[in-house]
């Protein structure tokens, strides 16, 4: 993210704190598609993501005033983000292990992931090298990026990459 909408996003993340509905429809037009993309990366459903997006959002108006830092908006927003997505995940694991549970040979048990092995390991990974990943890889965002969204150190950002790919590589030998 550049310097410009780095500034542009905290002058509406002010404007909506003070109630402006304007500026919060304009960050939301603004952050709409980025998230949507980071979902769909994550959840690989255009309606689990859509969800995901929409219980962000609702999530962001609740919490918005409570936000001290406005600089930090955007890591706030996609740590929201990725908890809806992990939460969904979840969900959905409990919904699959009770229809198992009841029915073993169901056919409706199926995974709703692709059944490819890159993204089976993807999924095994813990969601922070996940979100990593998705972040790095699926959205193209840069290191220093990455850094600051989530606001932790470069150096942080680096080695966990370095580890969930180690890990990545490591799974798919085994499938292999």
């Amino acid at each position: 993210m550049d310097e410009k909408q780095q500034l542009y996003t905290e002058i509406l993340v002010i404007r909506s704190q003070q109630g402006e509905k304007e500026a919060f429809e304009l960050l939301v037009e603004l952050w709409q598609k980025p998230l949507l993309t980071f979902a769909l990366r994550y959840l690989k459903q255009e309606s689990e993501a859509l969800d995901a997006v929409q219980e962000t959002w609702i999530t962001v108006i609740k919490k918005l005033k409570k936000l001290k830092e406005t600089s930090l908006f955007t890591s706030w927003l996609f740590r929201i983000l990725t908890n809806k997505c992990i939460d969904r995940i979840r969900k959905k694991q409990n919904e699959e292990k009770l229809i198992n549970n009841a029915n073993p040979k169901s056919e409706t048990s199926k995974t709703t992931y692709e059944n490819e092995d890159l993204e089976q390991a993807l999924q095994k990974l813990p969601d922070e090298h996940k979100t990593l990943i998705i972040m790095r890889f699926g959205q193209g965002l840069q290191v220093g990026q990455i850094a600051a969204l989530l606001n932790i150190a470069e150096g942080t950002v680096k080695s966990r990459l370095h580890r969930a790919l180690a890990r990545l590589r490591e799974m798919l030998g085994e499938i292999t």
